[in-house]
């Protein structure tokens, strides 16, 4: 399993004109982890994009010089239709927060709601290896969730590929190796 943080949410855009933020919940537990005083790891905002640091940005860096996740801090949440309306300390006004739109939300996965026994989160299958039949087709980059089903993302041949993860589609899901094997449908990789 991966220990990168479990997205959770997304920033769909800019909410009104003090910086605040509509996000697009990428989680179950919206309600339990959407609270005012948490704080998320800010992921796939480019520090081109990632308001000055007079806007209060963590922008600090470790000692061994990778660039430290950047962070946001709720200080109010709540829904607003099927999305969540907020407001993060680190962002005062529209042009900031505009900024970071597309950017994701996570969490460290010890901070998540306890799953079921047999469950496991999406986030889980980044780093597997998708088999079909006795040929590994590649390693999951990236997981998508959609309305319908979500996509697999995997680079086949230095291309990415979108492989929906469908119920039917699964023959196994043995995370002890870090393999899903499918039964996938003719010509689906050469879309």
């Amino acid at each position: 399993m991966s220990d990168a943080p479990v997205i959770v949410a997304r920033i769909a855009r800019p909410h009104g004109i003090r910086g605040g933020l509509l996000l697009e919940a990428e989680t179950d537990h919206a309600e339990a982890l959407f609270r005012a005083g948490r704080r998320f790891d800010l992921i796939e905002a480019g520090a081109d994009t990632w308001p000055a640091a007079d806007a209060r940005a963590d922008t600090g860096a470790p000692a061994d010089g990778a660039p430290r996740p950047r962070a946001l801090t709720l200080e109010t949440a709540r829904p607003h239709g099927r999305r969540w309306l907020v407001e993060v300390r680190e962002v005062a006004d529209r042009t900031a927060a505009e900024k970071l739109r597309g950017a994701r939300l996570g969490v460290p996965r010890e901070e998540l709601p306890d799953l079921s026994d047999g469950g496991y989160l999406l986030h889980d299958l980044i780093g597997m290896s998708v088999c079909e039949a006795d040929m590994t087709i590649g390693v999951i980059r990236e997981v998508y969730d959609q309305p319908g089903a979500p996509l697999l993302a995997l680079e086949v041949g230095g291309r990415e590929r979108l492989i929906p993860f469908e119920a039917d589609l699964v023959v196994e899901l043995d995370f002890e190796a870090g393999e899903i094997h499918m039964k996938l449908p003719a010509g689906l990789l050469d879309i």
